[in-house]
């Protein structure tokens, strides 16, 4: 079949990856100048580097493969640790632009037209049972249109493709992230296995290692902060208040007093360290979230708040889920009726993730003695689980469907 992704982040290049590999006929529209590759870093889960394993793309090769998380006081008091070597799978920190330049590589990359922005659907006219027969389109900024047999929205947050199926809004949660480039923090934290997660009042601190000793630094802030001076990414916009950034920054988590806290404040006078801010927002999940012969994939299709970490790993997920539904015989038959197979079977995961994400668990401030008191063992399965509720794979497992040798595209 014939398939044309809108968004060439990680969820569109992975399904762009999986679907090229399966014999579709891909061509990724990306409306940036070229690949994003710039940002911070990405968490992956054990479904999503089991995902990556069956893309060839290695995720413990390209950053870290962490051993432990573990969460602590604004003045470094251990609280609670879990051990992500019991996960199920590795947990690997990658660097964004690795992550995006190794799916883009070979002939993924050539699949791929930057400079060609989304502005609207057509969907084609639907067949006699009203099954969207018709073959769709996507209209092209400046004129022009690419049609083909399915159309995939992968265009983040605020996506075009969203807007002609739904036209609802992003709904913002009033919170923000604050993130720096992966940057040396110059503590123990650099060459480490080690997440940690301070959480205050203020809000939270993560710092997470992600190879060659650099470290990504965020502040989740919980009011809606100040953001002309920082850079707004295609998942964000610009925030309008007006204290600036790294003020604000300093004033609320200034007196923590954990010597890895003063070193993340110590990053904003690195000239490297320009802050991005993540305006927090999330989406009614809508079910089945396409029509016809058009469907969505991660942040297009549910976008969370980063606090759990979950954003790339759900579109990563989707992208899998995504090339097995249209592997199935009758796909190319009737591609409507694949692509709602696909969202119906994301659906659970994604709907458990989305709501998850709004209550925000791990940047609650809970009782010191109430953390102290949950065995690590238990926190760690409880984590073990969590996983397995919110991901179609996990390492060493392959579900129904999954790509064997031969396996073909019509």
């Amino acid at each position: 079949m014939e398939v044309v992704v809108v968004g060439a982040g990680v969820g569109g290049l992975a399904a762009a990856r999986g679907l090229h590999r399966d014999g579709h006929a891909v061509v990724v529209l990306e409306e940036a100048p070229a690949l994003r590759a710039s940002g911070g870093a990405v968490t992956l889960w054990p479904g999503a580097t089991a995902v990556l394993d069956d893309l060839e793309v290695g995720a413990a090769r390209l950053g870290r493969r962490l051993a432990r998380m573990e969460r602590r006081s604004p003045d470094g008091r251990p609280l609670l640790s879990l051990d992500l070597r019991a996960a199920g799978g590795a947990v690997v920190t990658v660097p964004r632009g690795h992550l995006v330049d190794a799916l883009a590589a070979g002939a993924t990359r050539s699949l791929v037209r930057t400079g060609t922005r989304c502005a609207g659907l057509s969907e084609g006219a639907e067949d006699e049972d009203g099954g969207g027969g018709g073959r769709p389109a996507v209209l092209l900024d400046g004129g022009g249109r690419a049609e083909a047999d399915v159309v995939v929205g992968a265009d983040g947050a605020r996506s075009a493709v969203r807007a002609a199926l739904h036209g609802d809004a992003l709904r913002p949660t009033g919170a923000t992230t604050w993130q720096l480039p992966p940057l040396p923090t110059g503590t123990a934290v650099d060459d480490g296995d080690t997440c940690l997660l301070l959480v205050g009042r203020a809000g939270m601190l993560g710092l997470n290692p992600c190879g060659d000793g650099l470290v990504q630094v965020w502040w989740d802030v919980r009011r809606q902060p100040a953001s002309g001076a920082g850079e707004a990414p295609a998942g964000g916009g610009p925030l309008d208040a007006p204290e600036e950034p790294a003020h604000l920054l300093r004033r609320l988590f200034g007196g923590w007093r954990a010597p890895e806290a003063r070193a993340a404040l110590a990053l904003l006078d690195d000239p490297r360290a320009r802050l991005t801010a993540y305006e927090r927002g999330t989406y009614r999940v809508h079910r089945p979230w396409g029509r016809g012969r058009a469907t969505l994939l991660g942040d297009a299709a549910h976008a969370v708040p980063p606090a759990l970490a979950q954003g790339t790993n759900q579109a990563l997920e989707d992208a899998a889920a995504l090339a097995r539904a249209l592997r199935r015989p009758s796909a190319a038959a009737d591609p409507a009726a694949a692509l709602r197979a696909y969202e119906r079977a994301s659906h659970p995961r994604t709907a458990l993730v989305s709501e998850a994400s709004r209550r925000e668990p791990t940047g609650r401030v809970l009782p010191e003695a109430l953390l102290r008191a949950v065995p690590d063992r238990a926190a760690t399965a409880l984590l073990r689980g969590w996983l397995r509720a919110t991901s179609d794979r996990t390492t060493g497992e392959r579900t129904a469907g999954h790509r064997t040798s031969g396996d073909r595209a019509a």
